[in-house]
């Protein structure tokens, strides 16, 4: 005892320890306080350190100082609040369906590998003595899940989010790595390998979830606690994730030449719109000068009605595929001497093509898809349509300014000797070198067709950060998890890099039009399986 101790420190002669002295009795009453307020500042001094404090309380003292909130624990609270709410719901079910479905949605809080697949959960908390009792397995797996939800349990996991923030700002904000890091700290995740693109823009990792739940088992002293191993998930980034971009659509004459000014990283694929006015479309083609790469239909586009050139090489007339009708072609087109371009085609001759000028590009014969007739281009006179519909290579469209054309046909002389009629072979096919035997220009005002171009871009300045689907069911008020991305979002916005836009959102496993990406099907890519999408829906999406 403390009292013992203190007079045991006096000289011998005085017996203060000796029962039955009044000095014995003082420095006992004494001790008692002093024991009070040693115990007092220990708990002082553990206050102080984050990783010794016992009270919340302390714990959300310290992380101010860090200047975090209470926001930024919004996931971790709601998490350990809606498991309190799908216990009392599985204590309370009433038959043997009711309990299995209300066991399903508490362990899916923790997302056990044992879980995966849809499979019952109540026979991983059976008792052993009584496996086929319902009753008594809900009983076991409320008295887990009341372990789980411990205060200390909580305390520790905020002592983890407090400890990760501070060594992520030590180490510096504003990266994939610090970005990954609070958002998996954020929710509670312990974080894998980062594992990046080829090409940069996908950043992906492996993680698991840091709050574990247990069950008993069988041992040789007696039932133990043994934890469920987690799921393996996912999280990732995607930098500069892309959307379409397109122009207005404008009015274009026949043979008009023009230009579009873009901003972006790389060249990019175009997905061409053809509106018909009136009875002037027919056998539209768009055509990029710089690539010496045109598209064409053979056919005509009906006032009102929209022909799409999109960028898989497929082409629809009002929905309906008719890639059939359908021609692309590549090679030397010639721009007008007056505005000459470095990019225009050049007669070549013996010039080596690495000692052409500028991005000028050896003239070469088109080459058209498809073949058409036998023994004929898509451009010939001769050419048969309906092909066998192949996609068609798409023309692009460059990073500063592009030059484009757009062409109908119209006014070709043509003759009508017997035995058959023979069309003039097109402009684009006839080598001339002048408007002999065509029409001119379309006189000003007059539209051949309205053309709207548009492209995926890279959106600059912007990232989506993306969670695993299972972080929806954190509050039973928001069937969507629109919250739940909100917290999230406030509490990585302090790594966030500055002038940077970061969306939260789901992976998306179902298959979107347009958005899914086939896998190889081989290995064990992370950033294929977040790209992935292949699930299909089990209803239409709105």
């Amino acid at each position: 005892m403390r009292a013992t101790q203190i007079l045991s420190r006096f000289p011998a002669h005085l017996e203060a320890g000796r029962p039955g002295k009044l000095l014995g009795t003082v420095v006992q009453a004494g001790a008692l306080q002093l024991d009070v307020l040693a115990a007092a500042l220990a708990a002082v001094r553990r206050s102080h350190r984050l990783g010794d404090a016992d009270e919340l309380t302390d714990l959300w003292r310290l992380a101010a100082l860090h200047g975090m909130t209470l926001a930024e624990f919004e996931v971790l609270i709601g998490r350990f609040r809606r498991a309190a709410e799908l216990q009392k719901a599985l204590d309370t079910a009433a038959d043997d369906d009711g309990r299995e479905a209300a066991a399903q949605d508490l362990v899916a809080l923790w997302a056990p590998l044992a879980a995966e697949g849809g499979v019952d959960v109540l026979p991983l908390f059976a008792d052993p003595a009584a496996p086929a009792d319902a009753a008594r397995a809900v009983a076991r797996l409320s008295a887990q899940a009341a372990k789980a939800l411990r205060r200390g349990r909580l305390a520790d996991a905020v002592r983890r989010r407090v400890a990760e923030a501070a060594s992520i700002h030590l180490e510096g904000n504003g990266t994939v790595g610090a970005m990954l890091r609070g958002a998996a700290a954020a929710l509670d995740l312990q974080l894998g390998e980062i594992v990046h693109s080829a090409d940069r823009y996908w950043h992906a990792a492996r993680v698991n979830d840091t709050l574990r739940l247990a069950h008993g088992v069988p041992a040789a002293g007696g039932e133990v606690d043994e934890t469920l191993e987690p799921a393996e998930e996912l999280i990732g980034i995607e930098e500069n994730p892309l959307w379409r971009d397109s122009t207005d659509n404008t009015p274009r004459a026949h043979a008009e030449l023009f230009t579009l000014t873009r901003r972006g990283f790389e060249r990019a694929l175009m997905q061409v719109r053809i509106t018909g006015e009136l009875d002037h479309t027919i056998g539209p083609m768009l055509v990029n000068r710089d690539e010496g790469h045109g598209v064409g239909f053979d056919g005509t586009v009906p006032a009102g009605s929209e022909l799409v050139f999109n960028e898989d090489g497929r082409v629809l007339l009002d929905g309906a595929d008719v890639t059939s009708r359908a021609y692309a072609w590549q090679g030397a087109s010639f721009a007008d001497a007056i505005a000459p371009a470095a990019t225009d085609a050049v007669f070549q001759g013996d010039t080596p093509a690495a000692a052409t000028p500028g991005g000028a590009r050896p003239a070469n014969f088109a080459v058209t898809v498809p073949l058409g007739a036998p023994a004929a281009t898509a451009l010939d006179r001769a050419a048969g349509f309906p092909s066998a519909g192949e996609s068609l290579p798409m023309p692009g469209i460059g990073v500063g300014i592009t030059r484009l054309a757009f062409f109908v046909q119209q006014a070709h002389f043509a003759s009508l000797e017997l035995p058959a009629p023979r069309g003039v072979t097109p402009r684009t096919g006839a080598a001339l070198f002048d408007g002999s035997v065509f029409a001119t220009a379309t006189p000003p005002g007059t539209t051949a067709a309205r053309v709207a171009l548009s492209w995926q871009e890279h959106r600059a300045f912007a990232a989506r950060l993306l969670i695993p689907p299972r972080f929806r069911a954190w509050r039973a008020d928001d069937a969507e998890g629109v919250l739940t991305l909100q917290a999230v979002a406030r509490a990585v916005e302090r790594f966030r890099p500055l002038g940077v836009a970061l969306a939260v959102e789901y992976i998306e496993d179902r298959w979107t039009l347009g958005g899914g990406t086939l896998t190889s099907g081989e290995g064990d890519d992370p950033i294929e399986a977040l790209r992935a999408g292949t699930r299909l829906w089990a209803e239409a999406p709105v």
